[in-house]
């Protein structure tokens, strides 16, 4: 009896996460009005619906209980318990977000800031706060600047005003969980691909010029689509304030070549070389250049056949003669 005492005591103590069960903490927290009140209702339809409250909040041991500490989301995501996706949370260890947070920078954005703590949902549905839609106006919280850029490009409007979720959101360029420093040259050219996915087209033209080709290499000091179009105010080339609109695209050449002059801009950023009607000098050109290298190569490659033979009916008649 008294064997069986003792361990009914160290399960208490070293297992408390049996003792609280999600009832119990409703009890409490379940009462509107009450401090720290959470809505039953909503909680079982979220993600987490499924665990006890103290799988999370560990510090939790008895009823009543002081304050609770912050949750560590580690816990389970950094090491891939209940089912919980490991990946996102090592990407956001290595991310800057996570970085400065391990720094002790109180302000950095945790788990619990961009998905909420309680009412987690899938990002599919409208109420998540990681939902495509509301990704803009969450990362607002940190970066309200260049959500107010944002939100007047030609992808915010697309996105929040003309609710087209195929335009992009912070997380399409800058990631979600691994976001890196925009300094990294390997975002940069990471970030070209990314405007590829939705701008094939122009991705294939930018990739036949100089810029496209050494980006291509792995080096990033010529112009990338960020560099010319911007970043979070891309707007139509018939606006006014595009950074290419006849106004402005002067001023975006001299960013790289200080000396440039109006004709300068008369470059074919995205040269389509079969557009005989769009580029008729360039579709001409093209079409020249290749005549004459097949050409060239077709008449060597007769002259040697020839050579060849030639040499090769010489050395016969040689060694008949021998």
């Amino acid at each position: 009896m008294k064997f069986l005492i003792l361990v009914l005591i160290l399960m208490v103590f070293l297992f408390p996460a049996v003792a609280v069960s999600k009832d119990v903490c409703y009890d409490c927290h379940g009462i509107k009005g009450m401090k720290d009140y959470i809505d039953p209702a909503l909680f079982e339809q979220s993600v987490h619906m499924s665990l006890a409250c103290n799988k999370c909040h560990v510090d939790v041991t008895a009823i009543p209980h002081g304050k609770a500490a912050k949750v560590n989301c580690g816990i389970c995501h950094f090491l891939g318990r209940e089912g919980a996706p490991q990946e996102q949370a090592s990407e956001y260890k290595l991310s800057v977000h996570g970085r400065a947070t391990a720094a002790g920078n109180s302000a950095a954005p945790t788990c619990q800031t961009c998905h909420g703590s309680h009412y987690i949902f899938p990002s599919a549905d409208a109420r998540s706060v990681t939902n495509k839609r509301n990704i803009p106006l969450l990362c607002s919280h940190c970066h309200p600047q260049e959500f107010d850029v944002y939100k007047g490009s030609i992808h915010g409007t697309e996105l929040l005003d003309n609710h087209n979720t195929a335009a992009p959101t912070c997380f399409d360029c800058h990631l979600e969980h691994m976001t890196p420093p925009t300094a990294s040259n390997l975002w940069q050219l990471s970030l070209i691909k990314e405007c590829g996915m939705c701008h094939s087209e122009e991705m294939k033209t930018y990739r036949e010029t100089y810029h496209g080709k050494v980006t291509e290499l792995g080096y990033t000091t010529v112009a990338k689509c960020s560099d010319c179009h911007g970043s979070h105010n891309i707007q139509r080339l018939d606006n006014p304030q595009s950074t290419l609109s006849p106004q402005n695209i002067l001023s975006t050449c001299k960013k790289c070549h200080a000396s440039a002059s109006i004709g300068f801009t008369k470059y074919y950023a995205h040269p389509e070389i079969s557009n005989k009607a769009k580029y008729p000098l360039l579709y001409y050109t093209y079409r020249f250049m290749t005549l004459l290298l097949i050409g060239v190569f077709a008449f060597f490659f007769t002259h040697t056949l020839l050579w060849a033979y030639r040499s090769m009916k010489e050395r016969m008649q040689k060694k008949g003669d021998e």
